[in-house]
């Protein structure tokens, strides 16, 4: 019924501002108006490729329920030409000063920061968000939207949008700044907008103009990026992510890169338990002692389940450490799963790639920037990637092989005194090189068919033979007499 509720008033406010002859956001809208908004647009990148996001900033002292927060995107500035609306729900937590990038691309992160990765199809030809809380004084009440903030852009240079960077590296970030650099924004609208792109050298870096270009001041540079090995650090939607009041980094991760997840073994081989053999291996790219205190290892994609890091867990510099299911307590799926590492915040620092079905033996390693199978462990060491051979094209004699070695290798499968069940593939190849006899009466009915056609076509030949031997007889008879 809350769901049903909120749909019917979402779509009467909508329809209340598309009547509204609006050209800039200077006037009243349907929404109640927040005198001092709690969500903020932080940073814009609007283009029609190389990725899209809105960042959103919590200038509160309190953690936000996302949930109760919704963007609603129009396609033009003006109201009065916009032809389509949406509304695009959000979910999870934010903490206090803490930052939400709504993306539609895989990125390279710097730290704290929740992301939630949606399809957005933006116009990067005009268009205008706008942030809007959803307050209820009591369960089954009504639903008021308040209007916390937003933000219009256009192409081209026009009064009452913000002009979108020619440059599709380059996005709007929001001024002016706090002495924590931070948006400091009054009012839904107020403030302005300055042009900036990372910096080549160093992508946790903002910089703006040209020539020369000046370092612009972040509050986004807790954590540097990750860099090889192993990989990027993807950025994909989790719903599930929560805050915890008393979270907090260590001292000593500040300025490091994250750690990375480099290897999985979901399915172990001969007589490994999954209830223990199973493990997820981290990798520390820093030249120093990583702190794992309050960071979290997640599995799962529907299902989720989490582990904790203790006190004192810790990285070694440029090492790979290796974490057991026996440890953990996390059982990784053998049909369908996916492994995370979170931040004491909950935010996810890495993400493995999901894989469909694990393999009896092999482990789901990252090299190059990919997830790969392979039939080569390397727990606690690089890895190596050796995938098993491909058997599309499989010859007679490979095939008898390797139903061999099935017979052989899984015989703690097979049942005493039982032949081992052959695979499909040599079940096919033996029944194609069975002969099989063919019955008599087809035989003669084949027969039977090639003399009839044989008669017909040499008929002619048969009717001059027939009567040349009648007259050979009548010639001989009458010799006779």
């Amino acid at each position: 019924m809350r769901r049903t509720t909120r749909r019917l008033l979402s779509a009467t406010v909508a329809a209340m501002l598309l009547i509204a002859p609006v050209t800039a956001r200077s006037g009243s809208v349907a929404a109640d108006t927040a005198s001092a908004p709690s969500l903020t647009i932080s940073q814009l990148k609007i283009t029609s490729s190389n990725g899209q996001f809105i960042t959103l900033y919590n200038s509160t002292n309190t953690t936000l329920d996302m949930s109760r927060y919704q963007l609603e995107y129009f396609n033009n500035y003006d109201l009065g030409k916009a032809t389509s609306r949406r509304l695009i729900a959000l979910s999870g937590s934010l903490p206090p000063h803490g930052y939400y990038m709504v993306n539609d691309s895989s990125l390279l992160l710097c730290y704290q920061l929740t992301v939630n990765s949606i399809s957005l199809g933006l116009s990067s030809t005009a268009g205008l968000v706008e942030v809007l809380a959803f307050n209820q004084t009591s369960p089954g009440g009504s639903v008021t939207p308040v209007l916390q903030d937003y933000v219009g852009w256009s192409k081209t240079i026009t009064a009452g949008a913000q002009t979108l960077p020619s440059n599709t590296n380059a996005f709007l970030q929001r001024q002016p700044l706090d002495v924590h650099n931070n948006p400091a924004i009054n009012a839904p609208g107020a403030g302005s907008w300055q042009t900036v792109q990372p910096d080549a050298t160093n992508a946790c870096n903002l910089v703006a103009g040209s020539g020369t270009p000046s370092t612009v001041p972040t509050g986004l540079s807790l954590l540097l990026p990750a860099t090889e090995p192993p990989a990027i650090m993807l950025a994909l939607s989790d719903d599930t992510s929560t805050t915890v009041a008393t979270a907090v980094l260590p001292a000593a991760d500040i300025g490091l890169m994250a750690p990375q997840l480099t290897e999985l073994l979901p399915n172990p081989d001969g007589t490994g338990n999954d209830a223990s053999d199973e493990y997820i291996e981290l990798y520390n790219p820093n030249g120093s002692v990583f702190d794992l205190t309050g960071f979290g290892l997640q599995s799962g994609i529907t299902s989720l389940h989490r582990y904790t890091f203790p006190t004192g867990t810790s990285l070694p510099p440029h090492g790979f450490v290796v974490y057991s299911s026996a440890t953990t307590g996390l059982s990784l799926s053998n049909t369908s799963g996916q492994v995370a590492l979170l931040d004491p915040f909950g935010n996810r620092l890495s993400v493995s790639e999901v894989y469909a079905s694990a393999k009896d033996g092999q482990t789901w390693s990252l090299a190059n920037g990919k997830w790969y199978w392979t039939t080569t462990p390397t727990p606690g060491a690089a890895n190596v990637i050796k995938q098993p051979p491909s058997t599309k094209k499989t010859s007679a004699t490979s095939a008898k092989a390797a139903a061999g070695k099935t017979a052989a290798g899984k015989t703690k499968t097979a049942k005493a005194g039982t032949a081992a069940k052959p695979s499909a593939f040599t079940a096919a190849n033996t029944d194609s090189a069975s002969l099989v006899p063919i019955h008599s009466g087809v035989l003669a009915l084949v027969v039977g068919l090639a003399l009839l056609y044989g008669a017909y076509e040499y008929r002619t030949d048969l009717a001059n033979r027939v009567f040349q031997l009648r007259r050979y007889l009548d010639t001989r008879r009458a010799g006779r007499q």
